[in-house]
């Protein structure tokens, strides 16, 4: 095996199971689908799981537990998954939600994506199903370089390449190297990664690159944010990098 074949098996050792550590909040009457959801979910290492039976409970489940994704269904007692959604996407949530459907309802799914859904499972569904597609839109939301992210308590939108303080609205501006070595080290977590992964990563292949690099760039960084927090963010490992925490 080349050397490029094994730098690309260890940064694809840096990834996880998406739904570890993720905060979900389903949206359904039938109690029996919650806890049946519930108790699958949990298993799979869901970090938290929020449940709304009606309209009225479910934005402040939203407010409260800052969903990283919702599963909703199509219909409920007072209201319409639709219009859910609608307003959901209408209040500026931009996390993923997958509808359920019942089957024969062409006209739900089209209504339903039209108004911001990610994707949709036919009801009576299966579970595996449900949780690939899960995992799926948690993959894709997480890949994006438009969201917003939570690193070490401050708030990161890598399109931007910028770092928030969302207490003080201070922030700082990130060169195109930083927020990529952020955003590696966003999707590796609670991984850490070598030196060498960051270097493959951020700079390719470059002959006369070495470690050094990563290195400098790395304490640039961390003077950056810490105009915006005295917490430590970036640590150092045994064998690299890692960030102290994301929700």
């Amino acid at each position: 095996m080349g050397s490029q074949e094994k730098m690309q098996g260890l940064i694809s050792s840096t990834s996880k199971d998406t739904l570890v550590g993720a905060r979900l909040l389903i949206v359904d009457d039938d109690a029996f689908l919650r806890a049946t959801l519930r108790e699958q979910l949990s298993i799979e290492g869901v970090k938290q799981i929020d449940e709304a039976a009606t309209l009225t409970e479910v934005f402040d489940c939203v407010n409260e537990g800052e969903p990283d994704l919702i599963i909703l269904d199509i219909r409920l007692p007072d209201g319409n998954g639709v219009a859910i959604c609608q307003k959901l996407r209408d209040r500026g949530f931009a996390n993923p939600i997958v509808m359920l459907t019942g089957q024969d309802s062409e006209d739900d799914i089209v209504a339903g994506l039209e108004a911001g859904a990610n994707d949709y499972v036919i009801k009576p569904m299966r579970l595996g199903e449900l949780l690939a597609r899960i995992r799926s839109q948690l993959r894709q939301h997480k890949s994006s370089d438009t969201a917003r992210f939570s690193v070490g308590g401050l708030s990161f939108v890598p399109a931007n390449k910028l770092l928030f303080d969302d207490r003080s609205n201070r922030k700082a501006v990130l060169t195109e190297k930083e927020a990529t070595i952020l955003k590696f080290l966003y999707r590796a977590h609670p991984n850490g990664v070598s030196k060498e992964q960051l270097l493959t990563e951020v700079w390719g292949f470059q002959d006369g690159l070495s470690t050094h690099t990563v290195e400098t760039h790395i304490y640039r960084l961390r003077q950056k944010i810490g105009r915006l927090t005295s917490a430590p963010v970036v640590l150092t490992t045994r064998l690299g990098y890692s960030l102290s925490s994301v929700p």
